[in-house]
């Protein structure tokens, strides 16, 4: 019996002397969940040739990914943050009364941030508030024109089908979160967070008979992403 008092006297002192996981020096925190871009596009009017076609524009649909990011806790409050994401696809819309509104096509991107972040809690804190700083490069690609397009600019004259491209961009991004552990020694938590980011493309569609057709867009996404994470 005094054996397994000792055993069980010793299990119980190690785990109470256990340290409690934190938001340290040195520690990684990795999450992953459901991502929702949601722009809050301004364009140009619409350029055709360079002159422009007065009440016209472009507005960009919302788009969801699974979202990744990591983050490498470089001092004690101070983070380094990684976000990636799978490839998000928009619909983008010529919308005004110069031309009508109709569905120009759809793109993909993929938008790879680095951030700075900082966190004001103590490092034991179940609860982890943050707030982050940094760049956002957004790559653009699968660029196709909708089939309404095409039959838009065959009634201007087009001889065949168009093809749009857009530039890739780089700005800067921000972000406020926060994270929901399960305990102060449960490795797995909650989070919810929001980021802005600063894109802006120039939009061509060149169009066989016509010519170009062009718009500056300013994307500007909110992005909201809720899921899991886990510490190490």
């Amino acid at each position: 019996m005094n054996r397994i008092t000792a055993c069980a006297t010793a299990a119980l002192t190690a785990v109470l002397s256990a340290p409690a996981l934190a938001y340290e020096q040195g520690s990684l925190i990795l999450r992953g969940g459901m991502a929702t871009v949601a722009p809050d596009a301004n364009s140009s009017v619409l350029s055709l040739n360079g002159t422009g076609i007065d009440q016209t524009g472009v507005d960009v649909d919302n788009g969801s990914a699974l979202g990744l990011t990591g983050v490498y806790m470089f001092r004690d409050h101070w983070g380094l943050e990684l976000v990636a994401a799978t490839p998000f696809s928009h619909d983008i819309e010529v919308v005004g009364e110069g031309l009508g509104s109709f569905n120009l096509g759809e793109t993909k991107h993929l938008p790879p941030t680095l951030l700075v972040q900082w966190y004001p809690m103590e490092p034991q804190s179940n609860i982890q508030p943050y707030v982050g700083l940094g760049v956002n490069y957004t790559a653009f690609f699968d660029e196709e024109i909708s089939s309404t397009a095409d039959s838009a600019f065959e009634g201007l004259g087009a001889t065949g089908d168009a093809e749009l491209s857009l530039d890739n961009s780089f700005g800067l991004a921000a972000e406020a979160g926060i994270d929901f552990t399960f305990g102060a020694d449960q490795r797995w938590l909650f989070n919810m967070s929001v980021f802005w980011m600063d894109i802006e493309t120039d939009a061509k569609v060149k169009v066989p008979g016509l010519g170009e057709v062009t718009a500056n867009v300013d994307i500007d996404p909110l992005v909201y992403m809720a899921g899991l994470g886990y510490r190490f």
